[in-house]
């Protein structure tokens, strides 16, 4: 049987790798990740934000990542992003410093803190001029070669990079990253013999049983709608902003720097106000205001926006 159901939708994807009932192939896909070394493998996990069946999932803001922590204390954080927003690098940055800053309260002891790990599938190419599907990311001497601290590490996975056959699948992380890539059409009465392992079958049972079940194949579809909605959105507002960009560079050449960035920041902070469906401001009262203060609006307005494809 072919499920036809995508897991890189966030819906499948939490519901796959986010419940308690499936904690065996978070921790399949984590170790198949960190590839750690004898006495740090992760045996066991603590959900810290479990999907949940009544889990609220009909709006642009859902939480679809997936927070756990380990047998060691270790904080894992793992998302699937459809396509990178602008200033992915910082986004991911940011939650990082949130997970990890949030372990202590007032007063602890910075002793306290545990390794932060965030491990990101993403649908789209963020490195074109690096042929590597993963990417691993730490805080790094590179003169002296050597780690400012082992707390911090970020594993990127290029989706479209990965372009293995079947046959040339050789561990059980290359089993995980085609499963991503090709669950939705995988025959699951004749999976190739390296997919046929109790991992990837007990994933495509899943699958499965969310695709026969009429609420869950529904509200799959729901979300599967609203992200796509969401991509047309972010893509069609990364354009007209490169767009308005090069408007206030060629303005900024033209008018003067100041008067020109103001002119592009307009361009920016009243397209970002019709997206989110607001009243626009009208270019005179924008353009009596700072720079700095139409600098602000336009990057919390962009910020607005991309919280709506989240």
């Amino acid at each position: 049987m072919v499920p036809g159901i995508d897991p890189k939708v966030d819906y499948p994807f939490k519901r796959l790798f986010g419940s308690v009932r499936n904690e065996a192939l978070l921790v399949h896909v984590l170790n198949a990740v960190l590839r750690p070394g004898p006495g740090a493998r992760v045996e066991a996990l603590e959900f810290l934000n479990p999907f949940t069946e009544k889990e609220k999932l009909d709006d642009k803001l859902a939480v679809v990542d997936v927070k756990a922590r380990d047998q060691a204390g270790r904080l894992l954080n793992v998302e699937m992003q459809m396509i990178p927003r602008l200033h992915f690098p910082r986004r991911l940055l940011y939650y990082w410093s949130k997970i990890y800053s949030q372990q202590l309260q007032e007063g602890d002891n910075y002793k306290l803190l545990r390794p932060t790990v965030t491990i990101c599938f993403v649908n789209a190419v963020l490195f074109p001029a690096v042929p590597a599907h993963h990417l691993a990311f730490r805080l790094w001497e590179p003169e002296q070669a050597f780690s400012f601290s082992d707390d911090l590490a970020m594993h990127i996975f290029e989706l479209p990079k990965f372009a293995r056959t079947p046959e040339e699948l050789a561990d059980p992380l290359e089993l995980w990253l085609y499963f991503l890539r090709h669950a939705e059409t995988l025959d699951t009465d004749a999976l190739p013999g390296p997919l046929n392992v109790s991992p990837i079958r007990q994933a495509l049972e899943e699958l499965r049983m969310l695709s026969q079940d009429q609420i869950e194949r529904e509200r799959y579809e729901a979300r599967l709608k609203v992200q796509r909605d969401a991509i047309s959105l972010i893509r069609d507002y990364e354009s007209e902003l490169v767009q308005q960009r090069e408007k206030s560079l060629k303005q900024g050449l033209e008018q003067g720097r100041e008067q020109g960035l103001k002119l592009g920041l307009v361009g920016r902070i009243q397209f970002s106000q019709r997206l989110l469906g607001g009243a626009v401001t009208p270019e005179e009262e924008l353009l009596s205001r700072a720079l700095g203060d139409l600098t602000q609006l336009a990057d919390q307005l962009e910020q607005d926006i991309l919280k709506c494809g989240r």
